[in-house]
């Protein structure tokens, strides 16, 4: 209404995060990319690119999302905004396990937990945890089939990881869960508990699975988050 570039850039990205929170990631990109065009602070730019990055991440965009996380990153490192950097750390470790760099990848993933750790940011730390649950889930799953070329480059890695894979990513989770129902953070909560019952469908603990996919649908319905009941009730 007054045309306050920094009032408005702030409120394209809470459009955005509510796409995000609704899983409707393309349309989280369209608000980021309205959200960039008019901000010509140089900080409120960089959130911009930072939100962007997530959104690209998170809708499969991954070169798209790692040029504009790192910028972000190093701006961060150079101008004291540390809180911010540790999320975009996080993103650039889901881009590095998916290029198949996943000691490095969950590297940046810890780092940007401890950072948040050591803030007292419980929400950023919900997400954290919930993040590197579902990275762990990914080798469970074996979600991407591993190239000889893959194996080789991680086998140290591999071999470390998988064998305890399942506990790590079920921690996480219980931590993500835990975290998210001390501050009322529903939308982590039930992706948490998504994640959770992926878990036990994979370790074939079917009563486990139905239990928490359940309590995902029952809390994404509550915040009227359709794509994820969608999605959680596929997965039931």
């Amino acid at each position: 209404r007054h045309s306050n570039p920094r009032a408005m850039a702030i409120g394209y990205w809470m459009m955005e995060l509510g796409h995000i929170l609704d899983g409707d990631f393309s349309s989280a990109v369209e608000w980021d990319l309205k959200g960039l065009q008019l901000s010509v602070d140089p900080f409120y730019s960089l959130i911009a690119k930072w939100a962007l990055g997530g959104s690209y991440l998170l809708s499969g965009q991954f070169e798209r999302a790692e040029g504009l996380l790192r910028e972000f990153v190093t701006y961060s490192q150079q101008m004291g905004c540390e809180i911010m950097e540790a999320g975009a750390l996080g993103f650039l470790g889901i881009i590095s396990i998916v290029k198949g760099q996943m000691t490095e990848g969950l590297k940046l993933m810890e780092q940007g937990r401890q950072m948040f750790l050591d803030y007292e940011s419980p929400l950023f730390s919900a997400q954290s945890e919930y993040m590197l649950g579902n990275a762990y889930l990914q080798v469970v799953e074996r979600a991407a089939p591993m190239s000889l070329s893959r194996v080789a480059k991680n086998i140290g890695f591999l071999v470390k990881t998988v064998p305890f894979a399942s506990k790590k990513a079920e921690a996480h989770f219980n931590k993500a869960i835990e975290v998210a129902e001390e501050i009322g953070a529903k939308g982590i909560l039930g992706n948490a508990y998504l994640g959770l019952g992926l878990l036990h469908k994979a370790k074939k603990r079917t009563d486990q699975a139905k239990q928490c996919i359940s309590e995902a649908i029952k809390i994404f319905e509550q915040c009227e988050a359709e794509i994820f009941v969608q999605q959680a009730k596929e997965a039931l």
